[in-house]
């Protein structure tokens, strides 16, 4: 791993601490996906925590030169997404978080004929 890419990602850790986002996983993806380096995901305790998470999060990147890309989910807070380009944090209230697994998305081996929680048979769809 570049050192300068371990040292953002664990730069942009250290700021979801400071702000208390709890359950911080930074994953790998850099064989797994074309836009971009790491995906972080954390939660937070409400959507004012989410928000102030991440508008902590785009101060402290803006400070040090890191360029935001993009940013959804500033309407609900339930879900905030920050594109730093190499890095991609997820932000999410508990529930949701819980509900979606971003991160098993990224981490998880599944096997080719291995049902997900996504999966539909055709009969449900008749019902």
């Amino acid at each position: 791993m570049e050192s300068s890419l371990e040292n953002k990602v664990e730069q942009v850790k250290q700021w979801l601490l400071e702000k208390k986002a709890e359950d911080i996983v930074s994953v790998d993806v850099r064989d797994k996906c074309s836009f971009t380096e790491f995906i972080v995901v954390c939660s937070g305790s409400a959507t004012l925590h989410n928000k102030a998470i991440a508008e902590y999060l785009i101060d402290k990147a803006q400070e040090n030169h890191i360029k935001l890309l993009g940013k959804e989910g500033f309407d609900a807070c339930v879900w905030i997404l920050l594109d730093l380009n190499e890095i991609i944090v997820h932000i999410f209230s508990e529930d949701v978080r819980s509900l979606y697994k971003i991160e098993d998305l990224w981490t998880k081996k599944m096997m080719p004929n291995e049902q997900n929680d996504f999966d539909v048979n055709s009969e449900e769809l008749n019902d």
